[in-house]
C-alpha cells in the first residue's frame, strides 16, 4: 500500500463514514453542489446515501452467516441453484399469441428459430373473460390482443409446431384456467405427446386479476377454488408442471413498489397454500408447485435487491411460518419480466437499451429460471418479427457476451446491495403483517386495500414523472417534438375474427350436441359440490364443448364478480 493510501485509511478509522463525509465528500461538492436536490430509489423513494459501508449493515442487523449464506443453501439469498447459470442458462421466452390458432403457431415457430427456447401463450380478451368468439360482446376483439381459443380443435392447431424444442410452455388464462388446462392436456394427448416430457407452466393467479388487472369472471372465493383445483390436479397427475405462477409483475405494472409486489404476491400465494393445506395436503408437497413472475424496471440496484429479497423472504416464510423442511419447498421459482413499466411509445428504439440494462439486472441478481423480454415496439402494437429477433438477441448478448452469467451472485457483499436486500426483507415482513391483520389476501382484496394502495402509488409515480423528478428519456426529458421516425409495426388481420367464427360454427354443427348438453350439466353439478373441476372439464372439452359454454356453466352456479361490492380501505 502506498504511503498516502495508508495515511487515508488511518484517518478514516474509526467513524470512517462521518470522517470521509466531512473531510472528502463535502469539500468535493462545496463549489458546484450535488447534481440533484435528492437521490432516491425510483419505486420505493428511499434516500440513497453517497456511499455505503459496514456501518450501514450493522445498523440494520445484517449478519453474513444468516442473511447471506452460499448459493443453493438456505436462505437462498444468493441463488437457489448451487451452480447458478454456470450449469444452465435461464429459459429464454417472450409473450405471443394473436389471430387464429394457426397464426399463433407460425409465430411461435418463428420465435424458436430466432433462438428462444420457451413460449408464453397469450389469449385474446374474449377467451380470458370466458366468452366464445361468436358472442356479440366480443365484436372487434377476437384474436386482436392474443390467440382466440374456442374449442379443443383450436388448441390442437395451436400446438402444431416443434414442441420438442421448448424448455417451457406457459399458458396465460387465469379465470378459466380449468378449461384451459383440460384443452392443453387433451390436445397434447391427441398429438401423441408424453405429458411427462412437457414442462407446462400456468399463471393461474386469479387473485391478481381482482387486484389490478380485471380479467376475472367469478367472485373471489370461487376463483380461488378453481385455481386450487388446477394446482391439486397437477400435484396428483403432473407433478413436474408449475400450476401456479403468482404474477407479481402485474402488481408492479400497476405501479406497486417492490415491497408491495413481494408482500402482495406472497399473501396471494399463502391464500392458495392455505386452501390446499385445508384440503389435506402437506406443505412440502404444495410449496414446490408455486412460482412467481416479477417485474423488473430501470432502477438497477433496486431490481437486484428485489430479486435477492424475493428468494430470502420466501425461504423464511416457508420454513418459519409453515414448517417446510424439504429444500424444494424452500426454493423460490422465479420468472423475471424486464420492461414492466419502461417500454415507451416515444422514441421506441430507446427501449432496446432499456431492455439490455434490465436484462443485466435479472442476470446479475440471478435466480430467475425464466426471463421474459417484452419488446421495443410493444407500446405501439403486438411485436413485429424484427422486434422479436432483437429481443431474442438481447437474451444471448447478455448470456454469452457480457460474462455476467459466469459467476454466481457477483454483487454479494456489496454494502449497497446487501443493505437494499436486507431493508427490503424487513419491509416486506412488516407489510405482510398488515395484510395478515386484514385476514390475508382475500380480506385485503375484499376490503379494497391492495387496490387503494396501488392507486396511491400510481398518483405518486405520476407526480414524479410530471415534475421531472423521474426522468424518462424521450417522454419527459430530451423530448423531440418533431419526431418523424417511423417503425414497422404489426398489423392485426381483421379477417381473422370471421375465420374464427366460421370455424366455431363448423365445430358446433359437427359435434354431438346432445352429449355436450349432458356434460355441461355435469360441470354445473360439479360446481355445486366439491368435485375437482378439472375432471369434468377433461370430458367436456373432448366432446368439443366450447370455452364459453363451459365458463357459462360455471357462471350459472357461481355468478359473476361485482367489483362495486368491494369496500375501499385507504
Amino acid at each position: 500500500m502506498a504511503k498516502h493510501e495508508s495515511k487515508v485509511v488511518e484517518e478514516l478509522q474509526p467513524n470512517s463514514d462521518l470522517l470521509w463525509k466531512t473531510q472528502y465528500y463535502e469539500p468535493a461538492i462545496a463549489d458546484s453542489g450535488e447534481r440533484k436536490t435528492s437521490f432516491k430509489t425510483q419505486s420505493l423513494r428511499w434516500e440513497i446515501k453517497p456511499v455505503y459501508t459496514q456501518n450501514d449493515l450493522d445498523e440494520i442487523g445484517f449478519d453474513p452467516a444468516s442473511d447471506l449464506g452460499m448459493p443453493g443453501t438456505y436462505p437462498f439469498t444468493r441463488e437457489t441453484k448451487p451452480a447458478g447459470y454456470r450449469a444452465d442458462l435461464w429459459a429464454m421466452t417472450q409473450v405471443s399469441g394473436f389471430g387464429c390458432a394457426e397464426d399463433s403457431a407460425k409465430r411461435w415457430e418463428y420465435m424458436v428459430n430466432q433462438g428462444l427456447d420457451s413460449i408464453i401463450i397469450e389469449y385474446d380478451l374474449p377467451t380470458t373473460n370466458g366468452y366464445d368468439s361468436d358472442n356479440p360482446l366480443c365484436r372487434g376483439e377476437v384474436g386482436r390482443a392474443g390467440m382466440a381459443l374456442d374449442t379443443l380443435q383450436d388448441m390442437e392447431e395451436a400446438l402444431n409446431f416443434p414442441l420438442e424444442k421448448l424448455k417451457n410452455i406457459t399458458s396465460v388464462c387465469n379465470a378459466p384456467q380449468p378449461v384451459n388446462l383440460a384443452m392443453l392436456i387433451k390436445a397434447l394427448q391427441k398429438k401423441g405427446k408424453k405429458l411427462e416430457d412437457i414442462r407446462l407452466m400456468m399463471p393461474n393467479t386469479i387473485l391478481v386479476e381482482y387486484t389490478c388487472v380485471g380479467r376475472y369472471i367469478y367472485p373471489p372465493k370461487h376463483g380461488l377454488r378453481l385455481a386450487c383445483d388446477v394446482i391439486e390436479y397437477c400435484m396428483k397427475h403432473h407433478p413436474n408442471w408449475m400450476p401456479l405462477n403468482v404474477v407479481g409483475a402485474q402488481i408492479y405494472a400497476a405501479r406497486g413498489n417492490p415491497v408491495q409486489e413481494i408482500a402482495y404476491s406472497f399473501a396471494m400465494a399463502r391464500a392458495y397454500i392455505d386452501e390446499l393445506l385445508a384440503r389435506g395436503h402437506k406443505i412440502d408437497d404444495v410449496a414446490p408447485m408455486v412460482s412467481f413472475i416479477t417485474g423488473i424496471d430501470m432502477d438497477f440496484f433496486e431490481a437486484i435487491g428485489k430479486l435477492r429479497a424475493y428468494r430470502k423472504v420466501w425461504a423464511r416464510l416457508m420454513k418459519e411460518m409453515y414448517g417446510a423442511t424439504a429444500d424444494e419447498a424452500l426454493k423460490l421459482r422465479l420468472m423475471s419480466s424486464p420492461g414492466t413499466m419502461s417500454m415507451a411509445l416515444q422514441q421506441p428504439l430507446n427501449n432496446i437499451a432499456r431492455l439490455g440494462i434490465e436484462m443485466l439486472a435479472c442476470a446479475i441478481g440471478g435466480g430467475a429460471h425464466t426471463i421474459n423480454t417484452p419488446l421495443y415496439d410493444e407500446a405501439h402494437a403486438l411485436p413485429s418479427e424484427e422486434a422479436i429477433t432483437i429481443g431474442a438477441n438481447i437474451h444471448h448478448i447478455v448470456a454469452h457476451e457480457s460474462g455476467v452469467a459466469d459467476t454466481i451472485d457477483p454483487l454479494a457483499g456489496s454494502y449497497y446491495v446487501e443493505y437494499m436486500t436486507k431493508r427490503l426483507e424487513d419491509a416486506v415482513f412488516e407489510e405482510m403483517a398488515k395484510i395478515d391483520a386484514m385476514g390475508g389476501a382475500l380480506g385485503a382484496i375484499e376490503a379494497g386495500y391492495f387496490q387503494s394502495q396501488l392507486a396511491e402509488e400510481q398518483i405518486a409515480m405520476n407526480t414524479d414523472f410530471h415534475s421531472g423528478e423521474r426522468k424518462f428519456v424521450g417522454v419527459n426529458y430530451l423530448v423531440k417534438e418533431d419526431e418523424k421516425r417511423e417503425i414497422e409495426i404489426f398489423r392485426h388481420d381483421e379477417a381473422a375474427e370471421q375465420r374464427q367464427i366460421e370455424r366455431l360454427s363448423r365445430v358446433k354443427a359437427q359435434r354431438d350436441n346432445s352429449a355436450v348438453e349432458k356434460v355441461l350439466e355435469k360441470v354445473r353439478e360439479a360446481a355445486r359440490g366439491s368435485t375437482n373441476m378439472v375432471e369434468p372439464m377433461l370430458e367436456a372439452v373432448e366432446l368439443y364443448a366450447t370455452h364459453g359454454e363451459l365458463c357459462d356453466a360455471m357462471r350459472d352456479v357461481f355468478g359473476e364478480h361485482d367489483p362495486n361490492a368491494l369496500t375501499p380501505t385507504l
